[in-house]
């Protein structure tokens, strides 16, 4: 008689939200059609959806910590200080150079993400009826150095905030992947989207045709996720011009250097 799968509900991050996916015994995601059974509660009858496996996180463990997803293929043996290296090795640090083409368009495994509205944002005008409010920024110290990016979303009553740090990267990298990640989080592509940043950069590269010498990869990767989108619109805001919403952003940008 042949062995029954068993197969488990599994604690992890969609687009910066705890959610329960579904695993099989080797804790591996079950992709059904491409999709993976997901739901917001792990009680019996709790509404069940299907999300893609790239907006999934890795297990989060009970202290709320991200493991590293696991890879698709299979598996290859590796020493342990291999491994070890590998692990403490941020995203951006992979790559030689400024080419950005490795890095991933997602939430990594070290992102820091709060859905509590900080003190200084409370009581804040409301986002308008039907908007998607986003504010991001980049941050890098050397430039090429240590970069990261933070960001803030609003949508009616919900709020989220991000905040990673990269690894050695540039200014433009961290600016970019703020904008990246944000489009990777809003899974309603019909929605009215509105992205404030500083970056002329980011604006000029996405969305004018402006020709880049770098990080050509990774603009083509944020291109196509822009083009899934029906009514997005990128917005320069000046910054530290004292605007609560872009120096929070900037706050979440500067502070993920300090967490590598």
């Amino acid at each position: 008689m042949a062995a029954r799968f068993q197969m488990a509900w599994q604690r992890r991050f969609f687009k910066g939200k705890k959610v329960y996916a579904l695993v099989d015994e080797a804790g591996e995601l079950v992709v059904k059609n491409g999709r993976v059974p997901m739901k917001y509660s792990d009680s019996e009858g709790a509404k069940e959806y299907a999300a893609s496996p790239r907006n999934l996180s890795g297990p989060v463990d009970s202290a709320g910590n991200v493991a590293e997803k696991k890879s698709a293929s299979a598996p290859r043996k590796s020493s342990s200080k291999a491994s070890a290296a590998r692990a403490k090795t941020p995203r951006a640090q992979m790559l030689p150079g400024t080419n950005s083409a490795a890095i991933p368009i997602q939430l990594g495994p070290t992102a820091r993400v709060s859905t509590e509205v900080p003190a200084e944002l409370r009581g804040y005008k409301p986002v308008e009826d039907g908007i998607i409010e986003v504010y991001t920024d980049g941050a890098c110290s050397g430039n090429p150095g240590p970069c990261g990016y933070g960001l803030l979303i609003r949508q009616g009553s919900d709020y989220r905030e991000v905040s990673e740090y990269l690894g050695k990267g540039t200014n433009n990298i961290a600016e970019l992947m703020a904008i990246g990640v944000t489009l990777t989080m809003i899974e309603d592509k019909s929605a009215k989207v509105r992205i404030y940043t500083d970056s002329t950069y980011s604006i000029g590269v996405l969305t004018k045709n402006w020709k880049a010498k770098a990080n050509t990869e990774l603009i083509m990767g944020i291109r196509a996720l822009v083009s899934e989108f029906e009514d997005l619109t990128l917005i320069k805001v000046k910054g530290h011009a004292g605007h609560p919403l872009n120096e929070r952003a900037d706050t979440l940008a500067t502070s993920s250097l300090n967490h590598r």
